[in-house]
C-alpha cells in the first residue's frame, strides 16, 4: 500500500490570499460608495445610495484586516506563503481544475458565441451536448448517443416549460 500524500491541517496561505481579496473588495465597494453619492447628487453622505455599500464594505475592511492578523499571529507569514506556493501548484496540476476551466470555456462560448447568433434551441442542444459528452466522456457510440437524446430532452424540457407553459420569450 503505498503512503499517500496528506494536505496541511490548515490553508493558512489561502487565508493569507482570501484575506487580501476581500481587502481589495471591500476598498473598491468603499470607493465605488463615495462614486455612487457623488452621482445622486444629494448634499449629505447619508443620504445618497453610497450609504450602505460604504457600510458594508468598512465591515468587509475591518473583518479582512483582523482576518489576516489573526492567521499572521498563528502561523509566520513565510508558511503562509510556502503553503500558498504549494496550494498554487497542486492547483494548477489538478485534473479537476482542468476540466472545469474546459466546461467554463464552453459555457463562455455558449453565452458570447452562440445564444443571440443561433436559434436558441439549437445553441443550447449544441452546448448541453458538448458538455454533457466531455464530462461524461467514454469512447463508446452508445454512451455519445444517450448524451445527445438527454441534450435534446433537455432543451426540449426548457423550451416547453419556459416558452410554452410560461410564455417567456428565449433569446
Amino acid at each position: 500500500m503505498s503512503e499517500e500524500k496528506k494536505r496541511p491541517e490548515t490553508r493558512c496561505g489561502l487565508d493569507i490570499l482570501a484575506s487580501v481579496i476581500i481587502f481589495a473588495v471591500s476598498v473598491y465597494v468603499i470607493i465605488m460608495s463615495f462614486v455612487y453619492w457623488k452621482d445622486d447628487y444629494v448634499d449629505e453622505f447619508y443620504y445618497s445610495s453610497g450609504l450602505m455599500p460604504f457600510i458594508i464594505g468598512s465591515a468587509l475592511l475591518l473583518m479582512s484586516i483582523i482576518y489576516f492578523y489573526r492567521t499572521v499571529k498563528e502561523h509566520s507569514f513565510s508558511v503562509c506563503l510556502k503553503d500558498l506556493k504549494n496550494f498554487s501548484l497542486e492547483f494548477v496540476k489538478s485534473k479537476s481544475v482542468h476540466k472545469s476551466l474546459v466546461i467554463l470555456l464552453m459555457f463562455f462560448i455558449y453565452i458570447y458565441f452562440m445564444v443571440g447568433k443561433l436559434p436558441f434551441a439549437i445553441a443550447t442542444f449544441i452546448a448541453l451536448s458538448a458538455i454533457l459528452i466531455f464530462v461524461n466522456f467514454e469512447k463508446s457510440w452508445k454512451r455519445i448517443l444517450k448524451m445527445v437524446v438527454i441534450s435534446a430532452c433537455a432543451t426540449g424540457a426548457i423550451i416547453l416549460v419556459f416558452q410554452v407553459i410560461f410564455k417567456v420569450p428565449m433569446p
